[in-house]
C-alpha cells in the first residue's frame, strides 16, 4: 500500500495501541503525513482523555493539543470531543474500539495485533501508546481494581504477551488527585525497561517494526510532553517510511 492510498478496511500502513495523548497525537500525525492509520483504543469513550474536568495546560506549539485548545482554556470533555472529530474526521484514520491482547509477527518482524474480540489486525508497523494500563492495578483506599484509570481496563493480556516475547519491564506509579466527588487515587503499570526502548527513535528493538511512546516507554510525563512525544513518534514513523 502506497502512503495515502488508505481506504477504509484495507491494509494500513500503522496500528497505533492507544488513544490517550501520545497515541492521538502520533495516529493524527501520520495521517495527515500520508499514511493509512488504524488507532484502536479500549473506549471511544475516554480519546484524548485527562484526569479532572479542567485541566490547566500549556499547549506546546505544532501539536494536536494546540489545534483543539485553540489558545484558551478548554474542559476535558470538550477537549476529548474535539480530538475524537479531529480523528474521525481524516480520511486516512480509521479509529476503532477494541482490545488488543497480543503483537502478530511473522520471520521476527511485527506484522499486527491480535484482539480480545478474536479479529486480527495487520499492519508492518505498530505503535504502542498503552499509557499507564500496561499491566495496570489501580488502588483506591482498600480496593485495588485492573485498571489503568478509573473505570478503564488495563491491558493486562498484552503485557503478558509481550513479557513471553522476552520485554523487560519497570514499574511506574501515578497518583490522581480528587476531583468533583471522584475520590483520589493511584495506578501501578509496567513500562518498558530503558534497554529495551530508543528514546531517539522511539523503536523496540527487540522485535523490528514496533515502536513505543509515552507512559509505557518512559514512565510518568506531563500532558504537554505526553504530547510532545506523539508528535516526534510520527516524525520518526514518517522517517522510516520515506528510507524505505
Amino acid at each position: 500500500m502506497h502512503p495515502g492510498s488508505y481506504r477504509g478496511g484495507d491494509h494500513i500502513d500503522l496500528i497505533v495501541v492507544g488513544a490517550g495523548l501520545s497515541g492521538s497525537e502520533a495516529a493524527l500525525a501520520c495521517a495527515r503525513g500520508g499514511l493509512g492509520v488504524l488507532l484502536v483504543t479500549t473506549s471511544l469513550d475516554t480519546v484524548y482523555n485527562l484526569v479532572g474536568e479542567a485541566v490547566p495546560l500549556t499547549p506546546p506549539p505544532g501539536t494536536l493539543m494546540a489545534e483543539l485548545c485553540g489558545g484558551r482554556t478548554v474542559t476535558t470533555f470538550e477537549l476529548h470531543r474535539r480530538a475524537k472529530a479531529a480523528l474521525e474526521g481524516h480520511p486516512n484514520l480509521h479509529l476503532l474500539q477494541s482490545s488488543v491482547s497480543g503483537l502478530l509477527a511473522r520471520d521476527a518482524q511485527v506484522v499486527g495485533v491480535s484482539t480480545w474480540e478474536g479479529v486480527d489486525r495487520f499492519a508492518p508497523r505498530v505503535a504502542l501508546c498503552a499509557g499507564s494500563f500496561l499491566r495496570a492495578r489501580l488502588r483506591v483506599g482498600e480496593l485495588t481494581e485492573t485498571s489503568g484509570r478509573l473505570s478503564e481496563m488495563a491491558y493486562d493480556d498484552l503485557y503478558d504477551d509481550l513479557a513471553a516475547r522476552g520485554f523487560t519491564f519497570e514499574e511506574a506509579r501515578l497518583e490522581a488527585p480528587p476531583s468533583r466527588g471522584a475520590p483520589p487515587y493511584a495506578v501501578t503499570c509496567r513500562r518498558f525497561s530503558d534497554a529495551e526502548w530508543d528514546a531517539g527513535t522511539f523503536v523496540l528493538p527487540r522485535l523490528p517494526g514496533l515502536y513505543a511512546a509515552g507512559v509505557c516507554a518512559s514512565g510518568g510525563l506531563t500532558y504537554e510532553d505526553a504530547a510532545v512525544q506523539g508528535q516526534r513518534l510520527a516524525e520518526a514513523l514518517l522517517a522510516a517510511v520515506r528510507v524505505r
